[in-house]
């Protein structure tokens, strides 16, 4: 995804080492129409942050999946 679309959707970002980086935390919270590649969640000052081009709208079949499988409260 375009950085530009994660900070018009006011997802909290930060800079490390002159590479821009988005709150996984604030996303995973705050935006359940997008998902993140796990795999590529970096800690950095005990907080979580990916990379926008990690970062994905859900898809059709991930919105039946959620709905099948909801998660455990």
């Amino acid at each position: 995804m375009l950085p530009d679309i994660l900070k018009e959707k006011k997802i909290k970002s930060i800079l490390i080492e002159q590479e821009e980086y988005f709150d996984a935390t604030d996303i995973k919270n705050n935006h359940p129409d997008l998902k993140i590649d796990v795999s590529q969640v970096i800690v950095f000052k005990k907080a979580e942050f990916i990379k926008a081009e990690h970062v994905a709208p859900l898809t059709g079949f991930d919105h039946m999946i959620k709905h099948v499988f909801k998660p455990k409260k």
